[in-house]
């Protein structure tokens, strides 16, 4: 007769989420700040010099997170609990939004996914605001 195996079941261990500390402001604004492409020299066969220009890795809070060895939720929590790490990362979002803008300008990022990532990351819309109220009538009085 063949002897069964016995299933061992493992419990997931608790993972205690990453404390955060006042350096992590600064160490997402080092992340974050970096030159939006960087250019080249390509020596050719003619012996010419082309320019090359390529885009930087776009920097994400995903990216960041894995970095610290946690999780985007965690950061999200340390933005509505800690002013300091709130302002960091607003600020960071400035310079992701320009190192998209850059390089979306140059041509270095395909226009679908510009645009599709500016509506994601940045906030950005299509068309024109609606939120405004009722029409303001302006009427003039003569003497």
């Amino acid at each position: 007769m063949p002897r069964k195996k016995s299933a061992t079941v493992s419990t997931p261990k608790r993972v205690t989420p990453l404390r955060y500390r006042p350096e992590f402001c600064a160490r997402l604004l080092a992340f974050f700040d970096v030159p939006a492409f960087h250019v080249t020299e390509v020596t050719k066969r003619d012996g010419s010099v082309s320019l090359v220009e390529t885009a930087a890795e776009l920097p994400t809070f995903a990216a960041f997170a894995k970095q610290l060895g946690t999780t985007c939720e965690v950061l999200k929590s340390w933005e509505s609990t800690h002013p300091a790490f709130r302002e960091a990362a607003q600020k960071a979002r400035d310079l992701q939004g320009n190192i998209l803008i850059q390089n979306s300008l140059r041509g270095n990022y395909s226009a679908s996914f510009a645009v599709f990532t500016a509506k994601n990351l940045l906030g950005w819309k299509d068309g024109k605001d609606e939120t405004s109220a009722a029409p303001i009538t302006v009427s003039w009085e003569s003497e």
